[in-house]
């Protein structure tokens, strides 16, 4: 949450137990690191209470912040955002007119142009960086590799190349890593993250497999997803998270094809990679944090490395909530019988495996911490759940599954306090319940069952929690350094 200028307070609920660290930060450039939206304002008050109760923040400290929240209305970010829209129209128009005049213009003088312009723009962000205008910095760093984007379309134009989407692509993309790595610009690895995207779409025909091409990828992605960790921004963060979804799809893409298998094959081995590859993104922060606490050395984390943490927890909760609801819908729809052999393949089975190793991890090392036993109970519920199409067609006892394992991602993110986390899971909930109420309609004694087993579930959760809760409530105190191992 903003406080004052560019500084911020971040509030750290740990994953893995009930923790909660305030830390203080100072981070320069304004708009671009705004840490949370207009949702968490609405819990703000809620969570400076708390706060103030548990001495974290003073009395006086929470009416300074309620006071700034009620006076900052988004004006002072309103200049940058113009400027950035500003600026690609200004290149807009730049390439419009050059288009314009074509003919009129040699072929010589638009190439030292293009030069010129590329070696300006970022002769200009440097000064602008030089003397503490981080955020003008970026725009004129951005607008350089909108120069450099647009310049390869002229060259190609003019020397008459053949059209290449995929090449145009991939250099576009180094060259927007090279700018945003070299000064720290957001702008850039934006541009770098979609021109990496349109690379891995565009690319080699599906089962024209080319294994250097997939060793680029994977330093390419490694390059877009490291840059957020160092320069946090929730639009490059949220484009990592994309190009990480959009490389394995690619090479899950490019094994079925060399498979040529049948639908059910294929929806095995979908069902299992992805809902492993969502697992690990809800497992990997929570399990790192365990295992930290464990250790003899407590190294701390930036908040980069926190923000992105909890955004692969944010999609990986979705993908999976997504997923249980398709397995349940749809995959009925596709193909009749799901083949079970098609866990055993590499893209389906590398992601399944590194998901339980990250459940049985988790496990171990949360020992009689309960928060923590929950996400990492809920969370391999939901994989069962995903999975169980490979295993069984019983229409009843996939849906039994599914909405349990929904009510237990209900129940885990209103524990969590987690407001998206709760967005989508009812959301996968009423999917559900409305397909259901649609299969059954026509017999009561469908709707009773669905009635009996949806009421049994829920009255089952609610019973399970509030002795969750006593237990935990009555249970002694640790001693100072058991608590802070087990928390």
């Amino acid at each position: 949450m903003r406080i004052l200028g560019d500084v911020y307070a971040l509030a750290e609920t740990d994953q893995v137990g009930q923790t909660i660290k305030v830390s203080i930060l100072e981070i320069p450039g304004g708009w671009q690191k705004l840490m949370f939206d207009w949702v968490y304002k609405k819990r703000l008050k809620d969570d400076l209470e708390v706060w103030v109760s548990k001495g974290w923040v003073s009395s006086s400290g929470a009416a300074a912040i309620l006071r700034e929240q009620d006076q900052e209305d988004g004006r002072s970010r309103l200049p940058m955002a113009l400027a950035g829209i500003g600026m690609v129209c200004v290149a807009l128009a730049l390439f419009a007119f050059i288009a314009a005049n074509w003919a009129a213009i040699p072929k010589t003088v638009k190439l030292i142009g293009i030069a010129c312009l590329l070696l300006a723009s970022h002769g200009a962000a440097a000064k602008a960086a030089a003397n503490g205008r981080r955020g003008i910095a970026d725009l004129l760093t951005g607008f350089a590799t909108l120069v450099f984007v647009g310049g390869m379309a002229l060259v190609g134009q003019i020397f008459h190349l053949p059209s290449d989407w995929a090449g145009g692509a991939f250099l576009v993309c180094l060259g927007g890593l090279a700018a945003a790595w070299l000064t720290g610009s957001k702008t850039s690895i934006v541009i770098a993250a979609i021109a990496a995207i349109m690379w891995q779409f565009t690319r080699a025909e599906l089962g024209e497999a080319v294994l250097l091409q997939d060793l680029i990828g994977l330093l390419i992605l490694a390059a877009v997803f490291t840059h957020p960790l160092v320069h946090p921004a929730r639009l490059s963060r949220w484009l990592a998270i994309s190009l990480v979804w959009v490389t394995y799809g690619r090479w899950f893409a490019e094994s079925a094809e060399i498979l040529s298998a049948d639908d059910g094959y294929i929806l095995a081995m979908a069902l299992a990679g992805a809902g492993g590859l969502a697992a690990i993104m809800v497992l990997l922060d929570p399990v790192a944090d365990l295992f930290v606490k464990w250790s003899s050395n407590l190294p701390s984390r930036g908040h980069g490395y926190w923000l992105m943490g909890r955004s692969l927890q944010d999609a990986g909760f979705l993908v999976l909530c997504a997923l249980i609801a398709a397995a349940l819908v749809l995959v009925p729809e596709i193909s009749k019988r799901v083949a079970v052999a098609g866990i055993w393949e590499i893209p389906a089975l590398l992601p399944l495996l590194l998901a339980v190793f990250l459940l049985v991890s988790g496990f171990v090392l949360s020992y009689k911490t309960t928060k923590a036993q929950s996400l990492f109970g809920a969370i391999g519920l939901a994989v069962l759940a995903v999975l169980m199409p490979v295993f069984t067609a019983n229409s009843l006892v996939l849906a039994t599954i599914s909405m349990g394992s929904l009510v237990g991602l209900c129940a885990l993110a209103t524990w969590f306090n987690n407001r998206f986390w709760m967005l989508c899971a009812y959301l996968g909930l009423t999917a559900v319940a409305l397909w259901l109420l649609q299969v059954t309609i026509g017999s009561l004694l469908g709707q009773s069952v669905f009635f009996l087993v949806a009421g049994v579930l829920l009255l089952g959760v609610a019973l399970w929690l509030a002795r969750l809760f006593r237990k935990g409530k009555d249970a002694p105190d640790a001693g100072p350094d058991r608590k802070e191992a087990l928390t």
